[in-house]
């Protein structure tokens, strides 16, 4: 018999797209799968959607509905019900590429792994998430090596470019935390991997997620940078907890503070130049700015988050100002 596959979807007011979603599961190469959709907030047309599906195809879904509106509590909800071997995740406007189950537990299974990851396509932008020099995590024990390349090529974060064991899930009651917003999915990662031992990577594309027409899913959050900076000093405890070398944190926290300022001048953010110039201010001004900054100085090794921070951010802000206007320069 083969092994089960629990695939998680939540949705939420996803009339639009959930039957594309569902039917990208369902016409899986791989057919020994039970799909759990999670239907959250205000009661949608999730169910009858579903009932659209041939019966053969239904008695592979369970449909589950909870009146509160959080993805996260939907898909703990997901988890706890999932009785599959492996876990995967899907989100209501996405798809899978037919042969994404297949592919994933080949891996797998066939390399003794408890965690694989893969490529994924954007709709709008048509950009195809890869890693070119890949070879050294498709199959690998360096899991802080695994870590790192993945979050530097932003594929870490995702849920749903995943296949888990759904034995380490229940085990180590790893879950979502619903009290956040933003970044719930890197921390669900992050809980998992501080219990595997072989990792790997498929450099495809099998995830197809759709990131907007206009090539971004994403809206200005006045709250980013303390969101980046307890997601980075979380990232922090879990290098401790693993006796790792925190030159890479040092570079994150660079790198937070540095996306920090770009996002208080970003062309999104709707206050005028006066309201961002006091934010910037009083962003500068806080103890932990001036103290994270001058503990980290002589630590970073990443070229431009060096310079940024040496030259500019710990200069005033006349220069961390001129650094925005070149930064928006050289972007055009």
């Amino acid at each position: 018999m083969e092994d089960k596959i629990s695939v998680i979807l939540p949705t939420y007011k996803s009339e639009d797209t959930l039957s594309r979603a569902i039917q990208s599961v369902l016409n899986q190469t791989y057919k020994n799968i039970e799909l759990i959709v999670i239907e959250n907030g205000p009661v949608g047309k999730a169910q009858d959607i579903l009932n659209t599906f041939n019966l053969e195809k239904t008695q592979k879904i369970k449909y589950i509905y909870s009146e509160i509106a959080n993805v996260s509590k939907a898909r703990n909800i997901g988890i706890d019900n999932a009785t599959g071997k492996y876990l995967a995740f899907i989100d209501s406007d996405d798809c899978y590429e037919k042969d994404f189950l297949e592919k994933m537990l080949f891996q797998i299974k066939n390399n003794n792994l408890q965690l694989v990851t893969c490529g994924y396509k954007t709709v709008y932008s048509k950009e195809n998430k890869l890693i070119e020099q890949n070879d050294k995590i498709k199959n690998t024990t360096d899991i802080k090596m695994y870590l790192e390349t993945l979050k530097e090529n932003y594929l870490f974060n995702e849920l749903w470019s995943k296949l888990y064991l759904n034995s380490i899930v229940q085990q180590e009651n790893i879950r979502l935390n619903e009290n956040y917003e933003l970044g719930e999915d890197f921390i669900f990662n992050l809980d998992y991997i501080e219990h595997v031992s072989r990792v790997g990577f498929i450099n495809e594309p099998l995830y197809i997620y759709t990131d907007g027409q206009d090539g971004l899913k994403l809206r200005y959050r006045k709250d980013k940078f303390e969101i980046e900076y307890s997601l980075t000093k979380y990232l922090q405890e879990f290098y401790k907890k693993q006796n790792y070398s925190m030159e890479y944190i040092y570079n994150r926290f660079a790198r937070v503070y540095y996306n920090g300022i770009l996002n208080i001048y970003a062309k999104n953010n709707p206050q005028t130049k006066k309201e961002k110039d006091k934010q910037l201010i009083e962003f500068i001004k806080s103890d932990k700015y001036i103290n994270d900054l001058k503990s980290i100085e002589n630590k970073i090794t990443e070229k431009k988050f060096k310079i940024a921070v040496k030259f500019f951010f710990l200069r005033g802000k006349h220069m961390i100002k001129f650094f925005v206007f070149i930064n928006n320069l050289r972007r055009g």
